[in-house]
């Protein structure tokens, strides 16, 4: 079944703009055929009296007295926009019943407010990505409801666990679907209406394939290089960037991204640690890496991720080597997954001696069968079958 035309989708995300995400991903392709509602981040931690907290705390105040009652546009964000991003009055403290019946009422009038402005009367598609937003399921008519999971945050830094395993499971009583991004995911967060399917991460395939000229910064970093592009998080194996760049002293060990780790471990004359790029520069990083890596220790919280760069990584041609996540092994025609750090030093020294073309030919196959736009299809195809479900329900129930 198609969604009927004009169905609303209402996203409980991450903060739209802030960062490029999974969910955000997805929802760029529906946007152009569905009019969205985003509502952003309601944070999934007890937060502590850090400066940390305070700023995130003062960040979030903002965003609320400048929207006060209206929805606001991200003008800083390239590409299709939600038709409203909504930011409503939400303490962090979900797991205090008074706060949580608060934090509903709260959501639930800024959305229907949302709506009702908007002239969206048709009953809309409710999407979360949030556990603590369990109390606004059922509770605006909605045509079908979604759980996005892309992380298992009983076991994911930066997050309070204790407070989100009970909503989190009331979540899953109360959906009428999990999509999830890991294929482990789909059996550990299983839904009481035994929907649960596997959507992995997708690629902005032409963003990355399209030849860029070589950062001025990267210039002078010998090759071969052995780039890193994300995150430096407690998920990253240290030891092993440090095999790495020992067992290529005349190359370069290359980290694109943000850092929250201390980094001293890796103080190489060959590891050159660049920062965060913006996502519009990252595809030229990359493209300037000789091969790729996702250096990830194997825990709970990586058993249960599908990273992102991975695509990425593909799309941009490269030959990539990766830790034994369970979710790499999908790609295995095109990725090298090395399961010791032995295997894996090994896999680069492979790698970087390979045939550089059949490496590239590969990798751009199977990031072209994987687009944010499949996945968007994808999505939509989950959410139709649901409400056709539901609508032959309907049918067959007396008056």
């Amino acid at each position: 079944m198609s969604l009927p035309a004009g169905t609303p989708f209402v996203v409980f995300g991450d903060d739209w703009g802030r960062h490029v995400s999974t969910m955000q991903h997805v929802f760029r392709h529906i946007i152009p055929r569905f009019p969205v509602v985003w509502v952003n981040a309601v944070g999934h931690r007890v937060p502590e009296l850090s400066r940390a907290d305070a700023r995130r705390a003062l960040e979030k105040g903002r965003k609320m007295l400048r929207q006060r009652a209206r929805a606001a546009h991200p003008g800083h964000v390239d590409g299709p926009a939600p038709l409203a991003v909504l930011n409503p009055a939400v303490l962090p403290w979900h797991h205090i019943g008074a706060i949580h019946a608060l934090n509903t009422r709260s959501m639930l009038r800024t959305v229907r407010t949302c709506l009702r402005q908007k002239g969206l009367v048709a009953p809309p598609v409710l999407v979360t990505g949030s556990p603590p937003t369990v109390g606004v399921v059922g509770r605006l008519g909605e045509l079908a409801s979604v759980y996005f999971c892309m992380d298992d945050f009983l076991h994911m830094p930066g997050t309070t666990p204790w407070m989100l395993a009970p909503l989190e499971q009331r979540l899953l009583e109360r959906v009428d679907v999990l999509v999830a991004t890991a294929e482990v995911l789909t059996r550990t967060k299983a839904p009481r209406s035994g929907r649960a399917h596997h959507l992995p991460q997708g690629v902005n395939y032409a963003h990355f394939a399209e030849p860029r000229p070589e950062p001025d910064d990267l210039r002078a970093i010998p090759r071969p290089r052995i780039g890193f592009a994300g995150g430096m998080k407690e998920r990253c194996d240290l030891e092993l960037l440090v095999r790495i760049a020992d067992a290529n002293p005349a190359g370069s060990v290359v980290l694109v991204g943000p850092v929250f780790v201390d980094l001293a471990p890796l103080n190489r004359p060959n590891v050159h640690v660049l920062g965060a790029r913006p996502y519009a520069e990252l595809p030229a990083y990359v493209q300037a890496f000789d091969v790729a890596i996702i250096p990830y220790r194997l825990t709970k919280e990586t058993e249960a991720v599908d990273p992102l760069k991975l695509l990425e990584y593909l799309a941009a041609g490269l030959p990539v080597v990766s830790t034994a996540l369970p979710e790499a092994y999908k790609y295995r025609d095109a990725v090298a997954v090395a399961e010791s750090t032995e295997a894996f030093v090994r896999a680069v020294a492979t790698a970087l001696a390979g045939d550089r073309e059949a490496a590239k030919r590969r990798a751009q196959d199977m990031a072209r069968a994987n687009t944010w736009d499949r996945r968007a299809e994808q999505l939509l195809e989950i959410v139709g079958a649901v409400a056709l479900e539901h609508s032959r329900a309907q049918v067959a129930t007396p008056a």
